[in-house]
């Protein structure tokens, strides 16, 4: 089942963050039942080059590949989508014009506004570019926002009105900075947002994300409503791994 299927079904789907520029990191976190990886071009190095090379370490996984590109830039979009990404988070959304640019940069004309150059999306030519053309935005890319900013939460509904946005993604350092209470995650302020935003995602349909610390702090995201849970980062996950074994061995 694709990720644009389960998310259609609300079901609860897993992930984590790519910030390490090396195809193994990707080949390892293959070998984990993921649905998606997200290849952050936000907060790492990684940019177009690197996606490309680092891509076929997902090379017969089931997982979909993701990309968190640094800008609401179609430039940006469109060259990550002839990738072969799935879909692509956007940041710093903050209005329902930013969120329909967003799906016009990666929707093909009549509807948006990508250029028709597809590449390695289409395997170099092996799969059929008009049944590419047809099929892609319909049943594989997925489009999430992210919500960061007052602004984004007071324009959440009208956001999320705008057809083909999936996720409602939110970044607790980047909103609780934003909210003038950085990391205070138990705020009140804070916590009244994130049941906005699992609101305002029921009554319109979308799905609302959340990147979370790990597993118990995903365990209580799920129960407040999230669908769409990331799982840490590449990096947090190697150095909690290489801690744990390393505190439970002096002890």
């Amino acid at each position: 089942m694709s990720l644009k299927s389960k998310l259609r079904e609300k079901k609860p789907n897993f992930g984590t963050w790519i910030t390490i520029a090396h195809p193994e990191v990707v080949e390892i976190a293959s070998t984990v039942q993921f649905d998606w990886l997200m290849f952050d071009m936000e907060h790492s190095p990684l940019d177009i080059q690197t996606l490309e090379i680092m891509l076929p370490g997902l090379n017969g996984s089931e997982i979909a590949p993701l990309a968190r590109v640094p800008w609401n830039d179609f430039v940006t979009i469109k060259r990550v989508l002839d990738l072969g990404f799935d879909g692509i988070l956007v940041p710093w959304v903050n209005s329902k014009e930013e969120a329909k640019r967003v799906v016009e940069a990666c929707q093909y004309p009549p509807v948006g506004i990508r250029g028709t150059g597809p590449r390695r999306c289409i395997r170099y030519g092996a799969k059929d570019i008009l049944e590419y053309y047809n099929k892609f935005e319909k049943e594989r890319l997925v489009i999430a926002i992210q919500v960061e900013t007052q602004k984004a939460l007071d324009n959440l509904t009208e956001i999320l009105s705008v057809e083909g946005i999936d996720v409602a993604f939110i970044g607790p350092n980047d909103l609780s900075a934003s909210l003038g209470i950085f990391r205070q995650f138990n705020h009140p302020k804070f916590t009244e947002a994130l049941k906005k935003v699992v609101k305002a995602c029921e009554e319109t349909g979308k799905v609302a994300g959340i990147m979370t610390s790990g597993s118990e702090d995903a365990k209580k995201r799920l129960e407040e409503g999230f669908k769409f849970i990331a799982l840490a980062h590449d990096f947090s996950n190697l150095r909690r791994a290489f801690l744990n074994e390393l505190n439970s061995v002096k002890s």
